[in-house]
């Protein structure tokens, strides 16, 4: 399993790792066109030494195949100055962020260092290249730093945020260069840009980046400042508006842009076209596009959490299986402890001789001559013992009393002796029930471990966009939250984990589920409130394939108050449907109560996390220890992925279920033993694909005293009726044919998948 897992993280690896050399020469190839009022700019040096070796291999190219598409006497230094920074770079592998800085200065200023005195050039320009080299150092060492730790939640790092923002100036300047007619690429990316952010975020982010768009335009040239102050206006006023909705954002934005440019002047209809055309691609353009993206962006490293995932459930496997060895250890180190310490009844006639017939004139007599006759006494000693508990003269047999010469001294010994090996035997008892009860704890513990780390690898992302969005709603209808987590599964399933201090009323519930629903753009369902101590919690997740209609009819034998059986029906978090059914000890209040605890338990068990393995172990426990009595129940479970279809059905100690799926006649049978009986308890299990239609029934004993046969005969003939109508038809005939002289509760549970 570990080289398998091993095996695919290494395939997403390198698919990923051809996506991120693709990005780097790209992203190279982009900032190579940003100039500063014409002149090319030392960025593509800055953020390419800032990059790891091989990206920075990459950056570097690409910066390389850009500038070489448009030579000139300016642009050719550059060739040189990125030619050095690869050669550094591939040489010395600087990666803290002083020497990156100090040998990204280094590549700037030796190449012009040499171009001046060929070309001597003069005070200015010195000054400017000065300059120039000091902020590229700088820039280079920022971008190092950040980068070490990068992180796509811009918003909670200020450096992550600030690099972001530079690359944002960067990327605008590059795209500024591309002019088609008067139609200018930079502008019109910053329009549809601005528009984008204030639809996902709010006025002041729109804001930040208006800022940004107009660093960019001033740089780039002196005569595009106006449009990034118009445009700056513009997004402050779109996401002013958010809660309007979109399209009046967008429709605000256009008509705030149109009248920036006539207020402030030198009306240009080239940039009215372009932000005329970026509002109408962005209303045409999917809504949840971008937000979908950056949500997928904070996981860049998908792979990476798979890995996390995978290390924690192979983790969580070793130490259960550490577990289950330390259970074979102490199981090994018991025997031993057993077999050096080992006492029997006869132990007692070993002592006789040692501390009453040691001495004896008649030892010889009794223990050669007479040894058969000897035993043969001691036997009939053994008898009575178990018999009466203690022998006196008169109970000795009568070769003991003819001719043993200390009889006193033997009965004394012997009833001793008797007593000491009962007190053995007790608590050896007693040290093997606590041994029993530690295997079954560490085998629970160790089967929960397991199933836990089936779930936490299932994990595939944590959605950390939704959880936001989703938090907003609960705030919006003033619900406190503790914690929440969106996330996704490997099957790219989202489910909803929501933590809180109180229970919510089913309408608010409702209303939120629906908001849920429109933000995530799919249909969701939650499963029943969890309580532990003074906590909630809630759990939503896609709505599954199937349903489950569902029906139960029950009745106590003859005038009993309290049925001996009990179920429980729920859906779990995963969107697994469970239905369980137990029949406790006889019948009345106390089956009643063995047949609710462990309906109740196993839901609890379930609910919390726990899978049928583990939860019917410790169910088992809890049954050996919570009374002197003797209890026991059986339990009868079935689980259905209601996504799937797919069934496994659970038996310890119950009787037949019945399964009608596309009209064949299924029985499941079970030959275990109820819980409470014996530690180590082991159960039936069996797996069945059910589709729409199917029809099962589950039955308590009592239904079945007579006969089992029967059920599936009649099932065949009535599975197209509602399930109401299936349960009490069973039941009736139940109670006809029950036998009068073992007469027990009856349940029949009806569910069809649907």
């Amino acid at each position: 399993m570990k080289d398998k897992v091993l095996k695919n993280n290494n395939r997403i690896h390198s698919k990923e790792q051809v996506f991120l050399d693709a990005f780097y020469f790209t992203f190279g190839f982009i900032i190579s066109f940003a100039k500063i009022s014409g002149m090319v700019a030392p960025f593509c040096l800055s953020f390419s030494m800032a990059l790891k070796k091989r990206a920075s291999i990459f950056s570097f190219l690409g910066s390389i195949f850009g500038i070489s598409l448009f030579l000139s006497s300016d642009s050719l230094i550059y060739l040189f100055i990125l030619s050095f920074g690869i050669l550094v770079k591939f040489l010395l592998e600087p990666n803290d962020s002083l020497k990156n800085a100090v040998f990204c200065a280094l590549c700037f200023i030796l190449p012009y260092t040499v171009f001046i005195f060929m070309f001597p050039v003069g005070f200015g320009s010195l000054m400017f290249l000065y300059s120039q080299t000091i902020f590229c150092a700088a820039l280079t060492a920022l971008c190092t730093q950040t980068l070490k730790n990068f992180s796509f939640e811009f918003k909670d790092k200020i450096y992550n945020f600030l690099v972001f923002l530079i690359l944002c100036v960067v990327v605008l300047m590059s795209f500024c260069g591309f002019n088609f007619n008067s139609f200018n690429l930079g502008r019109f990316v910053a329009d549809f840009f601005i528009i984008q952010v204030f639809l996902i975020f709010d006025y002041s982010l729109a804001a930040v980046f208006g800022v940004v768009a107009t660093i960019s335009f001033a740089l780039f040239t002196k005569d595009f400042t106006k449009f990034g102050v118009i445009l700056s206006i513009s997004g402050f006023f779109g996401g002013l508006f958010k809660k309007v909705g979109r399209f009046f954002q967008i429709f605000l934005f256009f008509s705030t842009y149109l009248f920036c440019c006539i207020f402030f002047g030198g009306f240009n209809i080239a940039s009215l076209i372009e932000a005329f055309v970026a509002s109408i691609v962005s209303l045409a353009f999917p809504k949840e596009f971008f937000s979908r993206l950056i949500s997928k962006g904070k996981n860049f490293n998908d792979y990476e959490s798979v890995s996390l995932n995978d290390k924690l459930s192979l983790r969580l496997k070793f130490a259960a299986n550490m577990l289950l060895d330390l259970q074979d250890n102490i199981k090994r180190c018991a025997d031993i402890m057993d077999s050096s310490s080992l006492k029997d009844i006869n132990n007692i006639y070993d002592n006789v001789a040692a501390c009453v017939c040691k001495d004896c004139g008649l030892n010889t007599f009794c223990w050669v001559k007479s040894y058969q006759d000897l035993v043969s006494a001691f036997c009939d000693v053994s008898v009575t013992l178990r018999k009466d508990g203690s022998v006196n003269e008169k109970t000795l047999p009568i070769f003991l009393q003819k001719k043993c010469c200390k009889v006193k001294d033997m009965v004394q010994y012997i009833n001793f002796s008797y007593k000491e090996y009962l007190c053995f035997e007790q608590n050896k008892r007693r040290v093997n029930e606590a041994r029993d009860i530690a295997k079954e704890q560490f085998s629970g513990i160790a089967d929960f471990l397991i199933e836990m780390s089936d779930e936490i690898k299932s994990v595939k992302a944590i959605d950390s966009f939704n959880t936001n969005k989703i938090l907003e709603i609960f705030k919006k209808n003033g619900v406190k939250v503790k914690n929440l987590f969106c996330f996704l599964d490997d099957v790219d399933r989202t489910s909803i984990d929501v933590y809180l201090n109180n229970i919510l009323k089913k309408e608010k519930l409702e209303k939120i589920k629906e908001e849920i629903c429109d933000v995530l753009d799919k249909k969701i369902s939650y499963s029943s409130f969890i309580k532990a101590g003074d906590n909630f919690k809630i759990s939503f997740f896609e709505e599954t394939e199937f349903s489950i209609e569902f029906s139960v009819e029950q009745v106590a034998v003859g005038k009993n108050k309290y049925c001996g059986d009990s179920y429980q029906y729920f859906v779990d978090e995963r969107g697994y449907a469970h239905i369980i059914l137990s029949d406790g000890m006889g019948n009345g209040k106390r089956a009643a109560l063995d047949s609710l605890m462990t309906c109740s338990t196993l839901r609890k068990f379930i609910e919390s996390g726990f899978g049928f393995n583990s939860a019917l172990k410790l169910l088992n426990l809890s049954f050996a220890i919570k009374s002197k009595e003797e209890t026991l129940a059986t339990v009868d479970s079935c689980t259905i992925d209601l996504y799937t279809g797919e069934a496994r059905f659970i038996k310890a100690g119950a009787t037949s279920s019945y399964i009608n799926t596309k009209g064949r006649i299924l029985r499941f049978n079970s030959k275990s033993l109820p819980i409470g009986i014996i530690q180590g308890i082991s159960f039936d299990s069996e797996e069945v694909l059910l589709s729409k239609g199917d029809v099962v029934v589950m039955v308590s004993d009592g239904a079945t005293a007579c006969d089992l046969d029967w059920i599936s005969d009649e099932l065949k003939e009535i599975s197209k009726k509602d399930t109401k109508y299936i349960a009490k038809h069973i039941l009736d005939l139940a109670k006809q044919k029950e036998d009068k002289e073992h007469l027990d509760d009856v349940t029949v549970i009806a569910f069809k998948i649907v």
